[in-house]
């Protein structure tokens, strides 16, 4: 990708990604990039390394990637609350050469989603105050990276449809030092595909962590089940109710919004 393609502090990382994708899908080749990252996280491997080096014959260029955004986003984090989305922005810059079905998203600029968790309320007060905050289609995760930045101590929930989306979440939040779960699953279904707890062993080690989780271990699945789970019927001596209409599903926004917070 040509270098004025991108903005100017991910023209070194872009250098690197472009020399790294010869021969290779640059679509499938990021999608890759994030697995490694999210395995890089994991105190526990669940194979991704030894199936990337078995297909590109090493992952000295995946480690040479992780050096380079490591160093992006430390560059790009100058104050207690600032924040960086350099997987996102980068994914941008692919999507826009619109030549994959991999890629094909846009994610709300920066500057708009700290606009958008100051309206709903987010403030420096909420700092350490352990509220659930959620984001039903957390894209890369910018918002919840922002409200994290300006009230870090909080909890934090993502879900997005898509594997590349939900694994980029992950990683933002491993990197920005956020605790909570970032879960690949359709938040209208409620159809999980794979899961992570993000950061549970960071008060006890210093280090940011990514694990694996099934849907018995999600808070926010397990939220999504009882709720959904129907009324138990009345005793039979009970007076017969009026007929009333079915209750409908409640949305991850709804079940999360009574005295919570929903980014959506």
């Amino acid at each position: 990708m040509k270098s004025t393609d991108v903005p100017h502090e991910l023209r070194a990382f872009n250098a690197l990604f472009c020399e790294a994708e010869h021969g290779w899908n640059y679509s499938s080749f990021f999608s890759d990039f994030v697995e490694f990252l999210t395995e890089s996280f994991m105190p526990q491997r669940v194979g991704t390394y030894e199936r990337l080096k078995s297909h590109y014959g090493d992952l000295d260029r995946f480690v040479k990637l992780t050096h380079e955004l490591l160093r992006l986003q430390q560059s790009q984090i100058v104050t207690d609350t600032s924040w960086y989305d350099g997987l996102g922005s980068y994914y941008e810059c692919l999507t826009s050469r619109g030549k994959s079905q991999l890629l094909g998203q846009y994610f709300t600029p920066e500057h708009l989603c700290d606009m958008m968790v100051r309206l709903q309320g987010c403030s420096e007060s909420l700092k350490g105050k352990r509220l659930k905050v959620s984001d039903p289609a957390s894209g890369s995760g910018r918002m919840l990276l922002a409200f994290h930045a300006l009230a870090p101590g909080n909890y934090h929930f993502a879900a997005d449809l898509d594997p590349i989306c939900a694994r980029m979440t992950a990683v933002n939040m491993a990197m920005h030092g956020c605790e909570g779960e970032a879960v690949c699953m359709d938040s209208l279904k409620w159809e999980w595909r794979f899961g992570y707890r993000i950061n549970r062993l960071l008060p006890q080690i210093g280090s940011p962590s990514i694990e694996v989780i099934q849907p018995e271990d999600s808070y926010l699945f397990r939220t999504l089940q009882e709720e959904s789970k129907p009324e138990p019927a009345k005793a039979k001596t009970a007076p017969t109710p009026t007929p009333t209409a079915p209750k409908e599903p409640q949305t991850v926004a709804q079940i999360l919004q009574n005295g919570q917070f929903v980014l959506f």
